[in-house]
Parts: structure tokens; sequence; C-alpha cells
């Protein structure tokens, strides 16, 4: 297979357009992702101004978000080994399931006493989404050509940032409207329509596709693991297979080196969204959620726009897709110190899109490198590796900036913080362009070749 098509210009609408028209199977699955991550903004706004509004706490803050981030780490890698073990279609439906009806329980919280249950459901919920990134995130580059996979990837991020933006939105509104018990019953019946969806997709699909070569390997693999004490437990929990996977991110140094860029991110974001349940509640808002949901808005609206301008501005050849990811640092940087010092909250709503614009193009950008690099029988267990570095410096984000409020810390200063944060990964990443220069269109591989043409 050659390598992908930058010769047919940045994206646009039409091209977009054009990758959801005839691929109909990755059209159900960009569906499925759209009903359930709208449902998802929903209910975090409704969950994080009933944290507020319970505790009033920093901490209580950073808790609920930790209990987002932490299984993502947890659980992760082991669900990345699954994903490229079993069917990535049943692990989707079965998480879809699981979330439904725990979204459910929030039902049952009715005042301060009911804050650890919602932390315990929070915690299962974020289980089950998982064991669902990875099998997605693995799946929807199968369902494309491999020049469209730049597009893919873009609509993917766009889908994020319209459910952000649109989820926030109707969850303030509906808030207001008739409260937060409604949205709850909503969210559970878009992850019930999500598993209709998937379900349609061809069980061709379902699976890692793997060359003979690899399948060879893994049953040596397997064989010499079980005449190891306790082998069962590792097979079980595909715990060689893991190791492996984080061998290749290891051997791969622009694997590792985009992740870790990626992964960085997180040391800013995650002491962001601590900070956003404050300035939308407290520092802009009333308490009744909608300077929440109005920042959110302004998330998601920045975010969808961000990569779709970057492309259609400069494309997305290789050498471009690296130097955006060091322009969109600079761009986090900027507009989050913009947001400490801004007088109200519309100022900072357009500061926090500029942000999240930053945000989104070297997400999009970086795993668009990624794309290109990573063949699929490796592809999941990549992807739950991502997700575990996001995470681990997400949550220390988090959990620091939320005691660091309720220790008496200005969320101005904090703000500020969290984007100056940002000239680390700037840094880093220029370091290691070196490695990247003799492979600005990657060249496959035997192995590769072999794996893509299947």
């Amino acid at each position: 297979m050659s390598a992908p098509d930058s010769s047919q210009g940045p994206p646009d609408l039409s091209r977009l357009s054009r990758v959801v028209r005839e691929n109909p199977h990755f059209r159900r699955l960009y569906a499925a992702n759209a009903i359930s991550q709208v449902g998802d903004w929903l209910s975090i706004v409704a969950l994080y101004s009933l944290v507020i509004d319970l505790t009033g706490k920093g901490e209580s803050v950073a808790i609920a978000l930790i209990t987002h981030l932490v299984p993502a780490f947890v659980f992760g890698p082991t669900a990345g080994v699954l994903a490229d073990r079993v069917s990535r279609r049943t692990m989707m439906i079965t998480a879809d399931l699981l979330r439904a009806a725990l979204v459910l329980c929030f039902l049952f919280v009715k005042g301060p006493d009911d804050i650890w249950f919602a932390f315990g459901v929070m915690t299962l919920h974020s289980i089950a989404s998982a064991f669902f990134e990875p099998a997605q995130q693995a799946t929807f580059p199968n369902l494309v050509p491999e020049k469209d996979l730049a597009l893919a990837g873009t609509l993917e991020n766009s889908l994020w940032s319209v459910s952000l933006a649109v989820g926030s939105m109707l969850g303030g509104l509906v808030i207001a409207a008739v409260g937060r018990n409604v949205v709850f019953v909503l969210d559970a019946i878009t992850f019930l329509a999500s598993a209709w969806l998937i379900r349609g997709l061809p069980d061709r699909y379902a699976y890692a596709q793997k060359s003979d070569a690899s399948r060879r390997a893994e049953a040596e693999l397997r064989e010499a693991n079980q005449l190891q004490s306790g082998s069962a437990i590792a097979n079980l929990l595909g715990l060689s297979e893991l190791r492996e996977g984080f061998r290749y991110v290891l051997r791969e140094g622009r694997v590792a080196a985009i992740i870790l860029v990626k992964a960085s991110f997180g040391l800013t974001l995650g002491g962001v969204l601590v900070l956003l349940a404050f300035f939308g509640e407290k520092v802009f808002g009333d308490g009744s959620g909608g300077g929440y949901a109005a920042l959110y808005t302004a998330r998601g609206v920045g975010s969808f726009l961000g990569p779709l301008v970057a492309f259609r501005i400069a494309g997305d050849a290789p050498i471009t897709l690296r130097r955006g990811v060091a322009a969109a640092f600079v761009l986090v940087l900027t507009a989050y110190v913009a947001f400490s010092v801004s007088p109200t909250l519309w100022i900072a709503s357009i500061a926090l899109a500029f942000g999240n614009a930053g945000g989104s193009i070297l997400w999009t950008y970086g795993s668009a490198l990624l794309q290109r690099i990573v063949p699929d029988e490796v592809r999941g267990r990549v992807a739950a590796t991502e997700m575990a570095a996001m995470t681990l410096a997400m949550t220390g984000s988090t959990w620091l900036v939320g005691v660091l409020v309720d220790r008496g810390v200005a969320p101005r200063l904090l703000m500020a913080g969290c984007g100056l944060v940002a000239l680390g990964p700037i840094l880093f990443w220029l370091s290691v362009q070196p490695r990247f220069r003799a492979h600005d269109l990657p060249p496959l591989t035997a192995r590769d070749r072999e794996v893509t043409s299947r």
C-alpha cells in the first residue's frame, strides 16, 4: 500500500463529507460516537455542577476528575491488549450497555452524604469507558482508505469538539429547565443508541488485522507462557502482549516522542479542568451551571475549529504536522495565560476557545503522525499506552491544582501556571525533531506492507 496521499490539498468540508459519504461503516461508528458523546457532555456538566453544589471544595472536583482519569491508566493497557485479541465490536457494545446502566445510578444521589456513592459510580463508568476507547480508536482506521486517515482523524476530533459544545450547551439548558435527573436519563438513552449502531458493523472489521508472521509469533509466545508459573493469569490479562506493546513504543523512538508530547498536554489540561468548575460556578457564574456550561461550550467551539482551520491553512504533510504540534503548544500557553487575566466570562470564553483550539490541533496532528507509523496489529496497545500516559499526567495536575485551590492559592494564578507548563513540551518536541527528519514519509517495512495490504 502506498504512503498516505497528501496531494489533494488540506481538508475542507467537501473532502470531510466525502469520507463520511463513501465509507458507510465509518459513518455508522461515527454516528454512534456522536450520539453517545453528546450524552456524555450533557451529564458531565450536570455532574460537576452537582459536585460543586454538594461540597464546594476543589479537592472534591479533583476527585471527580480523577475517577474519570485513573481507570484509563489502570485498565487502559489491558483494554488495549483485548482490543488486539478479541472482537472490538463486542467490547464497544458491552461497554455501552454497562455505561447506560451506570449513568442511571446518578438518579439516587440526593445530598452530600451520597457524594462517595457518586464517586464510586463515576469510577465504574470510567472503567467501562477505558475498555471502549482503545477498541474504538483501533477500529476506525480500518474503516477508511489510508489516504483518508488524516481526514478521518480530523472528523473524529471534530466530533468530540462539536459534541462538547452541543452537549455542554444543552446540559446547561436542560438543567435550568427540568433539572439534572433528566440529563442522566438522556445520557443512558444515548449509550443504548450507540450500542445498537455499533452492532451493525460487520465481523471483518471487528478484529485486528494481523499478518501470518504476527499470528505465528503470538502462538509461540502463548505456548512459551503456558510453561511458566502463573502464566495462566498473565495470558488471561494479556500481560505478555502488553509488555510487547510497551517494547514496541520504546523501540520506535518517534512513537515514544509523539506519545510523550501528547500526554504532556495533560499537565496543563488536568489543572485547567479543575479551575473551570470554579471559574464557571464561583468567579463568573451564580452556581446554576450556566457559567460552567458557557465555558465548556467555548471549549467545544475552539476544539472544533482549531484543526479545521490549521489543516486548511497548512495542509497535512508530515513536516507540517510536526511544526503544527509546536505551534499548537505556543497557542495553548498564550491562551491560558490570557484566560487568567480575563475580567469577564465572555472574554475568558474566547481565550478558552483559543486554548482548546491549540490542544485540539496538537492532539489531531499527533494522532495523524501516529497513524502513519503504527501498524494495525499493535494499534490497540499503542492507543492504550497513549491514553494511560495522558491520564497519568492529567491525574497529577488535577490533584495538585485541587489541593492548591483549597489551600487558598488564587485560581487566576493557578490558571496562568497551567499555561506556562506548556514550555516544557515545546522544548522537548523541538529537541526530538532530528529523529523525524529522515522519515517525513515513513517507509513501510516488508512486514508493514504485508499488514497494511490485508
